[in-house]
């Protein structure tokens, strides 16, 4: 019978049976629920556990007024290197002299020409005033002796045509003079002539003379009435000429000194243009004078050698500002710029300074490049760098009490905090990225 077979069955084999018959052990149940758990965790911190994302860029510290270039305004010969790389040098300190030879050259015919205009001024105005010319102690010799034999010749060129129409007048006056004395003797005479007129013209018709002798007085009376109003033709004649003189010898003065106002005009305007000149000249006589701008450390001589010929624009020194504020500068790939702007924290790297052992500096964006620059490097070639400025919370590092001082030049890897996301998110971003991409190869 089947109940029997199966009796007889267990009957055989009652390890079997036993372990049918036995409760499963909880141990595994147990470990189970153990990764059931430990999976939901790892779902519950993945999905909720942040990770910062961060952008990576490689630059380097810089002073914050920059590096400071010194330069030549022109081309020259370096005359005299004063300072070697590594000296400190404070503001106004000359560094470098240019030759000056050809600068002094210029300077020099500018001030002769200065001094000449200045003495062409004061000779004018001593000719306006017909006094001689006075040396001053700064006049050169040689300039002083040639105005002045000029001086000379003008004023006596002047009082030669003075005295010309100085004698014209003297000579129409003197004229005017004898005119008018004759005139006063004819006009004296006159009444006598016209009273022997009628005195021998009453005896002429009493028979007591000839009509003739009175005729005569009648002729010799009318003579001197011509000769009176000759002498009143003269007198006009003389005035006219008197009038004459003196218009001309006015003009002559008013004409010299017309002339030597406009000259007068014309050489200030000339010294004006010279005291700029030699203004400009002096101006690049300290330019080639090569100073320093501020206090400052000498980084990098273009050239070390006297003599060395130098062509406009050319870097002859190179500065780092002393006790200046750090900045740090660094370029970011164009893959992470548009997540980059002012206000983000930073986290600074130095290479100088391990930051397992020294720690990383605290900063923020300060600034952000509006447009990429070429990489130097061959292997970022193709992708755009943005120029970007970090300023630093501190510019120190402290380690066991003892502060590290930071330079200018220092290489540093920034990490700039760009946001934060979830754990699954980080893990599902390639997963997204793959399926999105796949199945549209050619």
């Amino acid at each position: 019978m089947p109940g029997q077979d199966l009796n007889a069955e267990s009957g055989f084999s009652p390890a079997l049976l036993e372990l049918h018959e036995a409760p499963p052990h909880p141990a595994a149940r147990a470990v189970l629920l153990a990764c059931l758990a430990m999976l939901a965790a790892t779902f519950a911190w993945a999905a909720l556990g942040q990770l910062d994302i961060v952008a990576v860029a490689e630059g380097r510290l810089i002073p914050r007024s920059h590096l400071k270039i010194v330069q030549p305004a022109e081309a020259g010969v370096v005359k005299e290197i004063l300072v070697a790389e590594g000296d400190r040098v404070r503001a106004g300190q000359v560094l470098a002299r240019m030759d000056t030879a050809y600068s002094e050259a210029d300077r020099t015919s500018i001030l002769t020409e200065v001094h000449a205009s200045r003495l062409n001024l004061r000779r004018i105005d001593a000719q306006l005033a017909s006094r001689p010319l006075v040396r001053q102690p700064d006049d050169p010799p040689a300039l002083f002796e040639r105005v002045a034999a000029e001086h000379e010749a003008e004023l006596r060129a002047y009082r030669g045509a003075l005295a010309q129409e100085q004698a014209a007048l003297d000579r129409a006056r003197h004229e005017l003079a004898a005119a008018e004395q004759v005139r006063a003797k004819l006009a004296g005479v006159l009444p006598h002539y016209a009273e022997q007129e009628r005195a021998f013209a009453d005896l002429a018709r009493g028979g007591y003379v000839s009509r003739l002798v009175a005729t005569d007085k009648s002729r010799e009376r009318i003579e001197r009435e011509q000769d009176l109003r000759a002498q009143e033709a003269v007198i006009e004649s003389a005035t006219a000429a008197i009038a004459a003189a003196e218009q001309r010898l006015r003009q002559v003065s008013a004409e010299t000194e017309r002339r030597l106002q406009a000259e007068r005009v014309q050489e200030a305007t000339r010294l004006d243009k010279l005291g700029q000149e030699l203004a400009k000249q002096s101006h690049r006589g300290e330019a080639l004078e090569l100073k320093a701008p501020q206090d400052a450390i000498v980084k990098e001589l273009a050239t070390h050698t006297a003599g060395s010929v130098v062509s406009p624009g050319t870097v002859l020194l190179t500065l780092v500002p002393a006790d200046d504020a750090l900045r740090a500068e660094v370029w970011v790939h164009n893959d992470d710029i548009g997540f980059v702007h002012p206000g983000q924290p930073v986290q600074l790297k130095l290479a100088a300074y391990p930051f397992q052992k020294y720690g990383m500096l605290s900063a923020r964006v300060a600034q952000v490049g509006a447009d990429a620059h070429e990489p130097k490097t061959a292997q970022d070639a193709g992708a755009g760098l943005f120029r970007t400025v970090v300023d630093l919370d501190t510019e120190a590092l402290s380690l066991d009490g003892q502060r590290y001082v930071l330079s200018p030049g220092m290489a540093l890897a920034a990490e700039i905090k760009l946001g934060s996301r979830s754990v699954l998110e980080y893990l599902l971003t390639p997963i997204r990225g793959a399926f999105h991409e796949a199945g549209r190869e050619r």
